[in-house]
């Protein structure tokens, strides 16, 4: 297996696909998550190049049961991880005002955005390579942020966005000591099935920024917020 190994949910598609390739581009082992395997072709053709470097496990981050159980056959293969990216997302579009709001599917944004990443943290930390500097990058958005001027929108997007960002401050301030550094990132307004054609950036250019944050994450800046052109953002 390659050196460094990634682990990356909702890597079947946008930019979770995109960081799978690239970071398989740049040497490392992936280990990329998604749900099913019919919406995984993508990841299987990069099966086909990557051979060994790529390991696609089945995995609902919604479900713990999921995530303990591959947390549990990666440690029984003794694999040992540098960087956790928190990439699954869901958005309840319709959810736009407080008069109609599905709650069912706000309650879903908090599963995938906020809570599954605390989950997976949880079951995975044991398994993070910390003889070196490990990182977890969780993707956020701008739309999570408190202090910035936003039109009202998607409240379980945007609450559960927010969530996602404490948790990144939470994890920084007790992983620090563990020399494990956390970011959340924001990847911009993507053209992706949830950012839509009309997105501003394109999901290469969005995927090489996060990287590049991630990259430049150590221990001095852990707990931050970016978005992927570097720029610190705040909560």
């Amino acid at each position: 297996m390659s050196d460094l190994v990634v682990l990356i949910t909702g890597a079947n598609r946008g930019i979770g696909f995109e960081l799978t390739k690239q970071y398989l581009i740049n040497g490392w082992t992936v280990i990329a998550t998604c749900r099913n395997k019919k919406t995984s072709a993508d990841l299987i053709t990069l099966k086909d190049e990557f051979s060994e470097k790529l390991l696609i496990e089945l995995m609902d981050i919604t479900c713990p049961e999921n995530i303990e159980r591959l947390a549990n056959k990666l440690s029984e293969e003794s694999i040992k991880i540098d960087l956790i990216i928190n990439n699954a997302g869901y958005l309840d579009q319709e959810n736009k005002s407080i008069h109609d709001i599905n709650y069912a599917n706000a309650e879903m944004s908090f599963k995938v955005n906020s809570l599954g990443p605390l989950y997976l943290t949880h079951c995975f930390l044991s398994l993070m390579n910390k003889n070196r500097l490990c990182k977890i990058a969780i993707i956020s958005s701008v739309m999570g942020s408190l202090t910035r001027e936003r039109t009202v929108d998607w409240y379980g997007y945007r609450m559960s966005k927010a969530a996602a960002n404490m948790l990144a401050v939470n994890l920084s301030n007790e992983l620090v000591n563990d020399n494990v550094a956390v970011i959340a990132v924001h990847p911009g307004w993507v053209q992706t099935d949830m950012g839509g054609s009309c997105a501003r950036e394109n999901v290469k250019d969005s995927a090489l920024g996060v990287m590049k944050v991630i990259l430049n994450l150590s221990l001095e800046t852990t707990g931050k917020f970016y978005d992927f052109k570097g720029e610190e953002l705040p909560f």
